[in-house]
């Protein structure tokens, strides 16, 4: 049981160690000021100072393997496949600092070459928003959202749209690509990788974008994001994916989500 326990929380201890790039944890500074003033290590420090190492062990491999050419090499081949991954279904939720708060919302992401659908289940069974594009040229919007009480808005863009009924928007062009761990093309970035050639950091169209774990790799294509940190000013959001899928099939007005975590 233990054992499970320290499994799980081993993830997002070395993603926070990895996001804040800290050379100490906290607990290794307070053993440090004990032995100072006591010149002894207390019982009471031993257990917890043996997770520590063993947690910083574990990080370690992900935060020392150097980067070399052959990184490089890598981050080009994974880019070429991450290009043909153009049509998914994820399953995720995301906290969103906006202006001093934080909203805590799920959303269901269906996304096809020439449409999407966003279902974002809102805080406090405020219900279920629907952003969908419009895929065809006879009408004269290209994203519509419907509320929770059935009212629609429609703008020429998802991000116009966020921006006039909430004041901010996240932006769902580039978010198409770095989703996947992939720069949006054909737009200038700059960027860091992990040695084994997964993106790291991402800079791009005034977005800072940190990737703290991935999904592993498989037989048929890289392992995508599975935890990302997305920064521009003063919003941010901390995005925890919890399913990816691709589809083949084509969306449709019947399409049925399924419901969130």
């Amino acid at each position: 049981m233990y054992a499970d326990h320290y499994h799980v929380r081993l993830g997002d201890y070395c993603a926070s160690a990895i996001a804040t790039e800290s050379p100490k944890a906290p607990a290794i500074d307070a053993l440090t000021d004990s032995i100072r003033v006591t010149g002894r290590i207390g019982i009471g420090y031993l257990l917890p100072l043996l997770i520590v190492v063993m947690l910083l062990s574990a990080c370690t491999g992900l935060r020392d393997i150097p980067v070399t050419d052959e990184s490089y090499q890598i981050w080009a081949t994974r880019q070429q496949a991450l290009q043909k991954i153009d049509a998914w279904e994820l399953q995720a939720r995301t906290a969103i600092f906006v202006n001093k708060e934080v909203y805590q919302v799920g959303f269901n992401w269906v996304r096809e070459p020439e449409q999407f659908v966003i279902m974002i289940q809102a805080p406090f069974g405020q219900g279920v928003f629907r952003v969908e594009s419009n895929p065809t040229t006879d009408l004269n919007y290209s994203v519509k959202l419907t509320m929770p009480d059935g009212q629609t808005h429609f703008s020429h863009s998802a991000e116009a749209l966020l921006t006039q009924l909430f004041g901010w928007s996240i932006p769902i062009g580039g978010l198409k690509s770095w989703i996947k761990g992939s720069p949006q093309q054909p737009e200038t970035y700059t960027f860091e990788l992990y040695g084994d050639g997964r993106l790291k950091t991402l800079r791009q169209e005034g977005w800072s974008i940190n990737y703290l774990d991935y999904f592993a790799d498989d037989e048929s294509e890289p392992g995508l994001p599975k935890k990302m940190y997305l920064k521009h000013r003063d919003l941010a959001l901390k995005i925890v994916i919890s399913r990816w899928q691709r589809i083949e099939s084509r969306l449709d007005n019947t399409f049925e989500f399924p419901g969130f975590d």
